[in-house]
């Protein structure tokens, strides 16, 4: 644990770290006496950073069940995906200065080997629209943007498991950095919003799928040919 921080705050980041990777399913009862224990810590900080991460909207509470981790909805991807292309194209917009086409390059170029990889894959993404807003100094702006994209953290992770999807990132991506290279900031910001739109639309498309396997097996299970 850092010296520097309070426990609490510690203990919340370790856990926020393992629900944006997955490690607690949408919809699981969190054993605080479980996690208490990997973590090393008693259960007054662990349950004080989880009542953090429930005023944030990663988890929920009730008497019965204790914590439990949020679900993912298509109604939340819907509310905060056009949210942030709004948001990182006015910051491209009144950016005071460009981004380093260099950097965004080889950033890219990682993020198109990191196929198979998604925690790998979502940091190298996570650089490159650093990178390419850096030039915004509006503080309040940025912060903005960065509370939104931890809110889809968990959804962004389950777009980077596909290699196709990764692939049309980074091709989009490129069509961003041409747009700047040739003083087009107007389709630099129309390729950074469909980037992001692509990225809605599949995890929408992925999260459809999933109800109607669900569905599936739910009818089988009814009739009888599954249990």
């Amino acid at each position: 644990m850092s010296p520097k921080r309070p426990l609490r705050d510690d203990v919340r980041q370790q856990v926020l770290e393992r629900l944006l990777r997955g490690e607690f399913p949408p919809g699981s009862r969190i054993n605080e006496t479980t996690l208490a224990t990997d973590l090393g810590v008693s259960r007054t900080p662990l349950r004080e950073a989880l009542l953090d991460l429930r005023r944030e909207g990663f988890v929920r509470s009730d008497a019965a069940r204790g914590f439990t981790v949020r679900a993912l909805t298509a109604g939340e991807i819907r509310e905060i995906y056009p949210m942030v292309w709004t948001l990182e194209g006015l910051a491209l917009r009144t950016a005071d200065r460009s981004p380093d086409d260099n950097e965004l390059e080889v950033i890219n170029g990682e993020l198109a080997g990191a196929k198979g990889n998604p925690g790998r894959a979502l940091e190298l993404d996570s650089r490159w629209h650093a990178v390419l807003l850096a030039g915004c100094e509006n503080r309040r702006l940025r912060a903005m943007i960065s509370d939104l994209k931890l809110a889809i953290r968990r959804y962004e992770y389950a777009f980077m498991w596909n290699a196709g999807l990764i692939g049309r990132s980074v091709e989009q991506h490129r069509e961003v950095s041409e747009a700047l290279a040739n003083g087009d900031l107007h389709a630099a910001v129309q390729s950074l919003e469909n980037n992001w739109r692509t990225g809605m639309e599949s995890l929408l498309e992925q999260m459809a799928g999933a109800m109607v396997g669900q569905r599936r097996i739910h009818h089988r299970s009814e009739d009888g040919e599954m249990r």
